[in-house]
Order: structure tokens, then sequence, then C-alpha cells
């Protein structure tokens, strides 16, 4: 089965396309952290959902289900991924040490350009 492409995961009722698209990368995020503790159905269809962008209907076509199901399985597992990291926040200390590896690199960067502006 192929999946339509959709752009950024469509916004719910009062959220711009912009925080959809910061919520959609967010969960991402979390299944990569976390995603190693849901089963495997789980995992697949968070994937199918958030990174490929799949509807609930195509999702349910794919693992056999209603959509109804394939809704209802992606939201227990993205509930539990939020609970993993209100539990654990490994998420979140990544992304602070994403933070400092940035801003370590960018004063590398320019201690580089100072040192070939002098010489």
């Amino acid at each position: 089965m192929t999946a339509t492409v959709r752009s950024a995961s469509s916004a719910a009722p009062g959220e711009t396309q912009r925080d959809a698209l910061a919520r959609n990368v967010r969960l991402q995020r979390l299944l990569d952290v976390y995603g190693p503790l849901l089963t495997e159905h789980q995992r697949l269809a968070c994937h199918l959902h958030l990174a490929q962008d799949w509807s609930f209907s195509e999702l349910a076509a794919h693992l056999g289900c209603s959509r109804s199901g394939a809704h209802d399985l992606v939201r227990r597992a993205l509930a539990q991924l939020e609970r993993f990291e209100a539990s654990l926040g490994h998420a979140a200390e990544l992304a602070r040490r994403d933070a400092v590896e940035a801003e370590l690199r960018a004063r590398v960067a320019q201690l580089r350009s100072r040192s070939r502006a002098e010489a």
C-alpha cells in the first residue's frame, strides 16, 4: 500500500501548521528515544503515522483493523511515550545536550575564523 504524501501533519483546531510540525517533531523524538519500550505493533503504527504521515485509514488498511482501532493504537502508544518522558526525561536531556553541542560548535567555528583572520 502506498501512503499519500501530505505536508506536515494536520493541525488540530486552534493549532498553527508550525505548532503541528513542532508537535510532530517532538513526538518523533520521543519515539526515537522510547520506541524500544513499545510493542513492535505500536512502534510500527507510530512510525507510519508520524514519520511517513499515514492517515488512520491507511494505517487501518495496513494493520487489518478499523480506523478507530488504528487511532486508539496510536493514541495509546503516544500517551505511553509521554508518560515515559514525564518519568524519565531522557528526550529533554538529549535536547539540552544537542543545544550545548550546537553552541560549542558555533564557538569553535568563531575561534577558527578569528585565528584565520589573524594569520
